[in-house]
């Protein structure tokens, strides 16, 4: 990865910013959240002008975010309110116990829960006024919207540059890390199918699949099967649609574009190219090989065994000596944030390259190093905090299928779905938005009731 196709890549990056300023105007919304979705971009120029910039960026989002939240604070409360700013409250007192059992540089936990929780918390209260603000709800789409086309825009020019290497470099969003491929891809998915009202026509199928590239251009495996399946329940589950002509039609189109998704993605065909073959089977044993580990025969069971794997590491989340939990206080509130935030003993998740002490090997999902570090108390009280936020949308089907891919990133990836804050404000905005269509149609039956 030469200097120069990277220096090129970020040129483009800067005028896709450009271009939404253009497209849609500066204002507090838009400055939001292309500050937000261009983090790659500031992660980019902490390493080649000065050194620290990222952590002010992440600083200057929050305070921004809390600036324009504060103006609005007693504006549009609702009853979903209560059950978020009290499960986050909970989640703050255990997060700041287990800094005062453990200690550690305060910026680097200021940071930690500040730009990695509490910005969603923020950004909530931020965001809600669009349920009952049309005009705003619109605007918001309208950005969100030209924000998803440029990242499309970014993946084909990242293909043309590099190819399918370098999953790290992910739209503007991410400079060094993939995860965002895994998760921003299907969010988006979600939000274009909402906006249009679960109605496709041909140009609706074209932008969803060149959502899509944002993954493959960073040959990432996951979405190639879960993308096509919440599309499939998105019609079939929440859309409701039963008739087995619809069931077949839907069916058909996940499966093609699993088909396709598999062919461009080097890692998962039997030659390790684009464009290789379709091989089930293969596909079948690097899911499982990439989950569970090797073939060989190990049993969880025997307290002495170590697990292998994302899948194997859900064992972990329920034996806490594995994760070197041993007092009621680890047990309770962890090991302290510190030392995994700053990878003393290397990237917690990365399992075999790092030294925890935790039994497992191989790649561990982030729920593993929640509870070592925030411990049961902190962790819980997250996914309750989280679990208030999603099924705070009316749509209920559609919360389930949001929580189901929220526990799946949790426990078996980074939980990045709703924590990477680019995928969290487009989870917010789905919620809103949704709402927001939900009011709006029991506001017209009264009008034409009262008509009567």
């Amino acid at each position: 990865m030469s200097t120069l196709n990277i220096a090129l890549y970020f040129s483009f990056v800067f005028l896709g910013m450009l271009y939404i300023f253009y497209k849609v105007g500066l204002s507090r919304v838009s400055l939001l959240l292309v500050l937000v979705f261009w983090e790659g971009f500031f992660d980019y120029l902490d390493t080649v002008t000065i050194s620290g910039l990222l952590s002010i960026y992440k600083i200057c989002v929050v305070f921004y975010a809390v600036s324009i939240s504060w103006k609005k604070r007693n504006r549009f409360k609702n009853k979903a309110d209560l059950a978020v700013n009290f499960t986050f409250l909970l989640f703050t007192v255990s997060f700041w116990i287990t800094y005062y059992f453990y200690g550690g540089v305060l910026l680097t936990i200021l940071s930690q829960y500040l730009y990695k929780y509490a910005f969603l918390w923020i950004a909530y209260h931020y965001l809600k006024d669009i349920i009952y603000n049309i005009p705003k709800r619109e605007y918001v789409k309208n950005v969100l919207l030209n924000i998803i086309y440029v990242q499309i825009a970014v993946a084909v020019f990242k293909i043309i540059l590099m190819g399918f290497k370098f999953e790290g470099l992910v739209g503007t969003m991410s400079y060094g890390g993939g995860g965002p491929a895994v998760v921003i891809p299907i969010m988006a998915m979600i939000f274009y199918w909402l906006i249009q009202n679960g109605k496709f026509t041909k140009k609706d199928w074209i932008v969803t699949g060149l959502i899509l590239i944002i993954a493959i251009a960073s040959g990432k495996r996951q979405p190639i099967i879960i993308f096509p399946a919440i599309l499939f329940f998105l019609f079939v589950f929440v859309a409701r649609t039963l008739r087995l002509v619809g069931l077949l039609k839907y069916l058909i189109i996940a499966l093609i574009v699993f088909y396709v998704g598999v062919r461009m993605t080097p890692t998962i065909t039997p030659e390790k190219k684009v464009g290789g073959s379709f091989d089930i089977s293969f596909v079948s044993n690097y899911i499982k090989s990439y989950y569970f580990g090797t073939d060989q025969a190990r049993s969880l069971l025997d307290k002495d065994s170590k697990g292998i794997g994302r899948g194997a590491a859900l064992y972990l989340y329920f034996k806490p000596e594995m994760l070197t939990l041993e007092s009621n206080k680890e047990i309770l509130f962890g090991k302290g944030v510190y030392e995994v935030a700053i990878g003393k003993y290397g990237r917690f998740t990365a399992g075999g390259r790092s030294d925890y002490g935790i039994k497992h090997e191989g790649l561990i999902g982030e729920g593993g190093a929640l509870i070592y570090t925030l411990g049961y108390m902190g962790s819980i009280l997250l996914l309750v905090f989280v679990a208030s936020i999603i099924f705070s949308i009316k749509n209920k089907k559609l919360a389930w299928i949001i929580f189901f891919y929220f526990l799946w990133d949790i426990l078996l990836y980074y939980n990045q779905m709703i924590f990477f804050n680019s995928s969290g404000l487009i989870v917010l905005i789905i919620i809103f938005y949704s709402n927001s269509l939900e009011r709006e149609k029991v506001l017209n039956l009264k009008r034409n009731l009262n008509k009567r």
